[in-house]
């Protein structure tokens, strides 16, 4: 999915009663980017621009969403339109940093079907550009809460401090360590054995790193794993790194979980957006059959004429909903929702 030159105005369907037509953010697009969409196939939920910026939502459990405040002058933005206002205004995370500070970000509803919008789906936003910079973007007790310098991992709840504190607990596993690890060693049954007999010492340096599907868990393995990879050698190379993380942290199909649905790799240097379907369902969340084959797709943005875009790619134009066309705005609480995990 992807928007190239069409002017747009934000769709906030919440308190849209309420604000005022002339506040509501307009934009004309000034970049062409490419994305995974979402909602009814209405909003952009992954994706990266042709200047290297990448735009990704995660979900964020706990999330409370600021609502329209008429005292506040600024703009109005919904919140589920950053990513494709974001992607088509900015090239680096410091101009779109800029760019939210001089807008009020509100609580905002998407489609689920025909006259049925969704409301509360808990998210949080992760920017990245190809000269490093990074941030995080949360919403915490009905505020706006931006972390700047992010760091390189995000997943899901608790909150990005949390995260950051607990993760620093692995930052003592370290694969090129030249004995065991007193710190992690009470945590296995008889580690002693299992470092002595281990033919690989750089495995063995690492037993201690969470091993399950949970956030913390994922955030803190990603943690361990960058921290451990030495430094790439190619572009091919970094990109194998990538994948192989990646893939470490993908949730599998288990009982009672939410399983990773898809994943994508960005070359922000190179425009190259990589995605990979990993899991499909059926209509009654039976999963599909698929082929183990199944690898990654390279969509190579700088092939792609985003002056007079080939038909098979689906623009998004961003525009307010006709409030004729809302019969029911129902609570993500009320639902049950799934999503892919980065």
């Amino acid at each position: 999915m992807f928007d190239w030159g069409s002017n747009n105005i934000t769709d906030v369907v919440l308190d849209a009663d309420q604000i005022p037509n002339k506040q509501l953010t307009q934009w004309k697009n000034k970049y062409g980017y490419f994305g995974r969409a979402a909602f009814a196939g209405e909003k952009i939920i992954d994706g990266m621009n042709t200047q290297g910026l990448s735009v990704s939502i995660l979900y964020l459990p706990g999330t409370k969403f600021p609502a329209y405040d008429p005292k506040d002058q600024k703009p109005v933005l919904g919140i589920y339109d950053i990513a494709s206002y974001l992607l088509s205004q900015a090239r680096t995370v410091s101009e779109g940093l800029e760019l939210l500070h001089s807008l009020q970000l509100v609580q905002s509803a998407v489609k689920e079907k025909e006259g049925t919008f969704i409301k509360d789906i808990p998210i949080h936003y992760v920017m990245r550009d190809k000269k490093g910079g990074s941030a995080v973007i949360e919403f915490i007790d009905g505020k706006t809460k931006i972390h700047e310098a992010a760091g390189e991992i995000l997943t899901n709840a608790p909150s990005l401090d949390w995260q950051l504190q607990n993760a620093n607990y692995y930052d003592a596993l370290r694969a090129d360590d030249k004995k065991p690890n007193e710190k992690f060693s009470k945590n296995f049954h008889d580690y002693e054995k299992i470092y002595e007999t281990s033919s690989f010492k750089g495995e063995a340096n690492l037993m201690g790193m969470p091993g399950d599907s949970t956030p913390p868990s994922r955030f803190a393995r990603a943690r361990v794993l960058l921290n451990n990879f030495p430094d790439p050698s190619s572009k091919q190379v970094a990109l194998y790194q990538a994948s192989s993380l990646i893939d470490s942290l993908a949730v599998p199909a288990l009982k009672g979980s939410s399983p990773t649905l898809w994943s994508s790799i960005k070359d922000l240097d190179e425009g190259v957006y990589y995605v990979k379907n990993v899991a499909l369902f059926q209509g009654d969340r039976a999963l599909f059959p698929m082929p183990i084959t199944n690898g990654y797709t390279a969509i190579d943005l700088k092939s792609i004429n985003f002056t007079v875009p080939d038909p098979a790619y689906v623009q998004i134009k961003v525009e307010p909903t006709d409030p004729k066309d809302i019969k029911k705005i129902i609570s993500a609480d009320s639902i049950k929702l799934t999503g892919g995990k980065e």
